[in-house]
C-alpha cells in the first residue's frame, strides 16, 4: 500500500484547523477555510519592477541581511559558484543592479547543493536546514517555513520563479518566518517524513514542491504542495495570523499531526509466511491493473513502475502462473515495455527515459531524466531480454546506458543525479534552432521537442518526410505545436519501410543516420541544467546496472565504467571519519550515509564481483553489509533508514522510518534483504541466513497485509527460492559459478568455475553417485550436449577414484534451430563436495541469452 492509499484507507485525515485556503481568504479568516488545492495552475510571474538600489530593495523585501561574522564565507562561496557552472553559477533571479549582479545573497550560498544554490539570490532570507535554524525560530519564536524540492523539479522551478523571487512573498517570509529550504535529495530523511504530514493534510497527496509550516522545534502543523503566488501568500498571512492569535491551538494541531505521522510509521502486523500462493494472488491482482491497449499501470499519468514489472517478470520466467494467465502475462508485459520504448516518455533521439508520462499512452512525459530511473530500467530492459526473448529489448538496456555514460557521468567518474525538465527555447527563425546564443524563456521540454518546420530546416525534403512519419511529428503537435518523437507499433513501421521501398534493415539503418544528425543539431540547443548532486546510492543503483549490462551484454566499456564510478564513491564520497557520505558535490563530501546508500552502494560492488571476478568488490560489499548490520538495527526487527548513532535530533529522532514497500526508488530494507542473500550466495562470512530470515519476518506481516505495495520484497523472496534469472548462478555457497554464453545463434558453452577444494561429479561416474547433468527447461530441447572427460581423483572418504569437474571446465550444447524464438532455459543438475562434506543433490538454472 502506497502512503496515499494508507492515508485514505486507514482513516489519517485531519479531523482540525488546518486544511485550507481559497485562492485569496480575508485576512482574518481561521485556517480551517484554508484549501490546498491549487487553482489551474500558471507559468505566468507577475511582472514587478526591481529596484536596482540595493538598500530599496532591502527595505521592499524586509531583507534583515547576514550576520557580520557569516559574511566572508558567503562572499567566497559567491565567486566559487560563479567560475562553477556546474556547482550554480547562474544567479536564478530577477534581483539583479545596474552591473547584473544580485542584490541578495543569502546562507544557501555555502551549500554544496545544487538546488540550494538556485536559491542563493532570491529576497528571501533563506536558511539550510539545521540547528542554527531550529535556534533562530525558537530565538524569534517564529514558525519555520520548511520548501523541500530538488533541482531537475519542474513545479519547483515554478514556484521558485512566482513565489520566491516576488517581493510580496518574500517580505511576509523574512518578517514572519524562518524560511528553510531543503534539497529532497540530500536530506531524504526530513523528506520522508515530512511528505507524511503532507499526506495527512492533503488526503494522500505528496510530491515537490513540499511548503512544510512547524513549531520552532520542527513538529509540523500544516503542509501544502504547490500553490499558486495569490494563494501561497493567503496561506502565509494567514499563518502568521494564527501564529501570532492562538498559539496554544497551532501547539495542539502539531501534537495532532505528529501523532498521525507515528501512527502512520509505527504500522505493525504480526509475522505471517509469505507462500507461493500470496505471490501468484499478487501477480493476478496486478495483472488486472494493466492497461489493455497501452501497457502499464492504471489508465492516466503513468510512471514506469519498475518493481512491479521486475516482480511479474519473474513471476512469468519462473511459471508460478496457470498457463493461460502466462500467456496472458507474457502479451501484457511486451505491451507495456513496447510501449514505453517508442513513447515519448523514452528520449527517441538521444536514449534515456523521463521521468513518468503526464498521458496514457506514454506520449507526452514530464521531462526530468533521473539517475535512478536510468538504472532501474536499463535491468528492467536486461532482464525482459532475458525472460521474453527479445534482443531488441536488450538493445534498450544498452542503449539507456549510453546515454548515462555520455551525459550524466561528471569528470571524476561519478553519476550525476539529473538532467532538468526545463531548458531554455531559441529565438528567431526555425533555422535557429540550434543557435544557443539565443535562448529564450524557460520553457520544459524545449530541448527534446520538435516542430515539422525544424525537421525541415536540416534534412532534405524526403529526409525530412521519413523522419517526421517515423517519430511522428506533426503539425498539431503534443505540447502547444510542439511535437515529442515517438514511435509507431512495429507493424506501422513495417509498412512504413514498405512505402518507401525499403527492408526493415535498412529503414533501421536509415533512421539512425537520421537520429545522429538531428542529435547533433539538437545539441546546440540551450541544454537543460545538470544536477550535480553524486547521490551515495543513486550510484550504487547505476554501479549495478553498468556491471551487469557489460557482462549481460559483452560490453567492457559499462564494467569500466562502473569501477570508475565506484572508485569515485570509495575514494571522494567520504567523510571526515572515514564513513561513507550520502552526497557529493563542488568537491565535497557531506551527509552520513543512509541505509539506501550502503545497500545500493553494497549491491553495485557485488555485481562489479560478478562482472570481473575480482573479489577486492566483494570485500567492499561486505564492509556495507557490516556498517548496516551495527548502525542500522531497529527494534522492532528491520532496519531504520538513518543510523541509529546519528546526531539527528527532532522528527528524524523522533519519527524512525523503516522503508521497505514499492516507490521509484528501491526501498532500504528490500535492498539490504537482497544484499544479505547475494552474500550468502557467495560463499561470505559476514552475514548468514539468519540475517535473511529475520529481517523477512520483521516485514512479513505488513507485506500480506497489502502485497501489491511490497512487490520488491516479494520478488526478491522469488529469487532466493526459485534462483536469479541471469546467464550466472552460484552454488555450493560460493563453492562454485556458472556462467552460460552463446558462442552462436544456435551454440553455446556453460563455464564452470570451482573455488579450492570444491568439486562436483562428472557427467559420467559411478552409478551410486550423482553425475551433473545438463538439461533443457520445457519447451526448450537441446540436440547436443558435449560434456568434457572429467579428472580422477582419490579422496578421503572414498576407496575407489572418483571422476570430478574442479578448477575450470565447460560444458557445451546445441539448440535446434526451430528453438530459437522462444526464451531458452537450462537445468544443471549437480552434487557438490569438498574434502570433508558432500552438499544435498540440487540444481541451477541458467538464461541463454536473446538471439540477435
Amino acid at each position: 500500500m502506497n502512503l496515499g492509499s494508507l492515508i485514505r484507507q486507514r482513516g489519517f485525515g485531519i479531523a482540525f484547523a488546518l486544511l485550507a485556503l481559497p485562492a485569496v481568504a480575508p485576512a482574518d479568516a481561521p485556517l480551517s477555510t484554508l484549501t490546498r488545492e491549487a487553482p489551474a495552475m500558471t507559468h505566468e510571474v507577475r511582472a514587478v519592477p526591481i529596484p536596482q538600489s540595493a538598500a530599496a530593495a532591502r527595505s521592499l523585501v524586509a531583507w534583515p541581511g547576514l550576520p557580520a561574522a557569516e559574511q566572508p564565507a558567503v562572499n567566497a562561496a559567491e565567486a566559487h559558484a560563479r567560475k562553477n557552472p556546474l556547482a550554480g553559477g547562474d544567479p536564478h533571479t530577477r534581483w539583479l543592479d545596474a552591473a547584473g549582479k544580485p542584490l541578495f545573497t543569502n546562507r544557501l550560498i555555502l551549500s554544496p547543493s545544487p538546488y540550494l544554490l538556485e536559491h542563493a539570490h532570491n529576497p528571501v532570507d533563506w536558511h539550510p536546514w539545521g540547528p542554527a535554524a531550529l535556534a533562530a525560530a525558537k530565538a524569534q519564536n517564529k514558525p519555520l517555513f520548511i520548501s523541500i524540492g530538488y533541482a531537475s523539479c519542474h513545479w519547483c522551478h515554478v514556484m521558485a520563479q512566482e513565489s520566491f523571487e516576488s517581493p510580496d512573498v518574500a517580505r511576509v517570509l523574512n518578517q514572519s518566518f524562518i524560511p528553510v529550504k531543503v534539497d529532497r535529495q540530500q536530506n531524504p530523511e526530513l523528506d520522508s517524513r515530512y511528505q507524511i504530514a503532507v499526506a495527512i493534510v492533503g488526503g494522500g497527496q505528496t510530491g515537490w514542491p513540499a511548503s512544510i509550516y512547524t513549531l520552532p522545534d520542527g513538529r509540523p502543523f500544516f503542509a501544502t504542495l504547490y500553490q499558486p503566488e495569490p494563494q501561497f501568500l493567503a496561506t502565509l498571512n494567514q499563518v502568521a495570523k494564527v501564529w501570532a492569535t492562538r498559539p496554544a491551538a497551532v501547539a495542539q494541531d502539531a501534537d495532532k499531526l505528529t501523532g498521525l505521522m507515528r501512527r502512520v510509521l509505527d504500522q505493525q502486523a504480526q509475522a505471517q509466511t509469505l507462500d507461493a500462493s500470496l505471490i501468484a494472488r499478487t501477480a493476478q491482482d496486478l495483472m488486472q491493473q494493466i492497461d489493455p491497449f497501452e501497457g502499464g499501470f492504471g489508465d492516466g499519468v503513468k510512471f514506469p513502475d519498475t518493481a512491479r514489472l521486475m516482480f511479474l517478470l519473474d513471476q512469468l520466467g519462473h511459471g508460478t502462473l496457470p498457463p493461460d494467465q502466462l500467456a496472458s502475462l507474457r502479451d501484457s508485459l511486451n505491451l507495456t515495455l513496447e510501449h514505453m520504448r517508442r513513447g515519448g516518455i523514452y528520449d527517441q533521439l538521444g536514449g534515456g527515459f523521463f521521468r513518468y508520462s503526464t498521458t496514457p499512452d506514454w506520449r507526452v512525459p514530464h521531462f526530468e531524466k533521473m539517475a535512478y530511473d536510468q538504472a532501474e530500467l536499463a535491468r528492467t530492459y536486461l532482464r525482459a531480454g532475458l525472460v521474453l526473448g527479445r534482443h531488441d529489448y536488450w538493445q534498450t538496456a544498452e542503449d539507456t546506458l549510453d546515454f548515462v555514460l555520455a551525459h550524466m557521468r561528471a569528470p571524476d567518474g561519478g553519476f550525476i543525479a539529473a538532467l532538468d525538465a526545463d531548458s531554455a527555447l531559441p529565438t528567431g527563425s526555425a533555422a535557429s534552432i540550434g543557435n544557443q546564443d539565443a535562448p529564450g524563456p524557460l520553457h520544459e521540454g524545449a530541448f527534446y521537442t520538435w516542430r515539422p518546420s525544424e525537421i525541415e530546416a536540416v534534412l532534405s525534403p524526403a529526409d525530412a518526410r521519413l523522419a517526421m512519419a517515423y517519430w511522428r511529428i506533426s503539425p498539431s503537435g503534443d505540447i502547444e505545436g510542439m511535437s515529442v518523437p515517438h514511435r509507431a507499433s512495429a507493424a506501422d513501421e513495417a509498412l512504413l519501410a514498405k512505402f518507401h521501398h525499403l527492408s526493415p534493415a535498412a529503414l533501421s539503418e536509415k533512421m539512425a543516420t537520421l537520429r545522429e544528425r538531428l542529435n547533433h543539431i539538437r545539441a546546440r540547443r540551450p541544454a537543460p541544467r545538470q544536477d550535480g548532486n553524486r547521490i551515495a546510492s543513486w550510484n550504487g543503483l547505476l554501479i549495478r546496472a553498468l556491471a551487469d549490462g557489460g557482462r549481460l551484454l559483452g560490453q567492457p566499456r559499462f564494467v569500466h565504467a562502473a569501477a570508475a564510478a565506484a572508485r569515485f564513491v570509495d575514494r571522494k564520497m567520504r567523510l571526515p571519519d572515514g564513513g561513507l557520505a550520502h552526497s557529493f558535490n563542488r568537491g565535497v563530501a557531506s551527509g552520513v550515509a543512509n541505509l539506501a546508500d550502503h545497500a545500493d552502494y553494497a549491491l553495485g560492488l557485488i555485481a562489479l564481483y560478478d562482472a570481473t571476478g575480482d573479489r577486492t568488490w566483494l570485500k567492499q560489499a561486505e564492509v556495507q553489509a557490516t556498517r548496516i548490520r551495527q548502525n542500522f538495527a531497529a527494534p522492532a526487527g528491520g532496519y531504520v533508514d538513518q543510523p541509529t548513532t546519528s546526531s539527528a535530533a527532532g522528527v528524524v529522532q523522533d519519527l524512525p522510518v523503516r522503508p521497505y514497500e514499492d516507490s521509484p526508488e528501491p526501498a532500504g530494507n528490500v535492498q539490504a534483504l537482497r544484499l544479505f542473500m547475494a552474500l550468502t550466495r557467495r560463499g561470505s562470512t559476514a552475514v548468514d541466513s539468519e540475517l535473511a530470515e529475520g529481517l523477512i519476518a520483521a516485514f512479513s506481516g505488513l507485506v500480506a497485509r497489502d502485497p501489491q505495495a511490497s512487490t520488491g520484497m516479494l520478488a526478491a523472496l522469488t529469487g532466493e527460492r526459485m534462483g536469479a534469472i541471469d546467464t550466472q548462478a552460484y552454488g555450493a555457497h560460493g563453492g562454485f559459478h556458472a556462467q552460460i554464453h552463446r558462442r552462436d545463434r544456435g551454440q553455446f558453452d556453460v563455464d564452470l568455475v570451482f573455488a579450492p577444494g570444491w568439486h562436483i561429479n562428472a557427467h559420467e561416474t559411478r552409478g551410486d553417485l550423482i553425475a551433473t547433468r545438463l538439461t533443457a527447461v520445457s519447451p526448450l530441447k537441446l540436440a547436443l550436449v558435449d560434456y568434457p572427460v572429467g579428472k580422477t581423483m582419490r579422496l578421503a572418504f572414498s576407496d575407489a577414484p572418483l571422476n570430478l569437474y574442479l578448477g575450470k571446465t565447460r560444458i557445451s550444447g546445441v539448440v535446434p534451430p526451430d528453438a530459437l524464438a522462444f526464451p531458452q532455459r537450462v537445468r544443471l543438475d549437480y552434487q557438490a563436495c569438498n574434502d570433508e562434506i558432500c552438499l544435498a543433490p540440487t540444481q541451477v538454472t541458467l538464461w541463454l541469452p536473446p538471439v540477435h
